[in-house]
């Protein structure tokens, strides 16, 4: 199919939008289906622009796996060594909270393991 110079530069628009936590707000395969071309396509309308080549990895969020589970463990790990134990705990569960993640709330993945003298 055929693009016309308006609806690339919509597209274009499109591409460049983020949410308010960082990932992105259309990906290039939805924007693909709805223009009903290939990804390849805006990909390439996304570099004719001189757009950055999207990094491919955690900007969208995660399943709540082992992988998310290591994720958090570690981001509670650097967070108490700066804010301590409850302040570190209240802030993964918070950022959980935030991202809607649930089953883990209830301490699982960031037990607090003691520490050894």
């Amino acid at each position: 199919m055929k693009i016309s110079s308006t609806q690339k530069t919509d597209i274009v628009r499109r591409i460049q939008v983020k949410n308010p936590d960082g990932t992105w707000a259309v990906t290039y395969k939805a924007l693909a289906a709805e223009f009903a071309v290939t990804s390849c396509l805006i990909s390439h309308m996304a570099k004719r622009a001189g757009l950055p080549q999207r990094q491919r990895g955690p900007q969208y969020i995660p399943f709540l796996g082992m992988r998310y589970q290591a994720q958090l463990w570690d981001m509670y790990q650097e967070l108490r060594g700066k804010v301590g134990m409850t302040d570190a705990r209240r802030l993964i569960e918070d950022h959980m909270r935030i991202r809607g993640i649930r089953g883990v709330g209830d301490g699982s993945s960031v037990d607090v393991q003691p520490i050894a003298a």
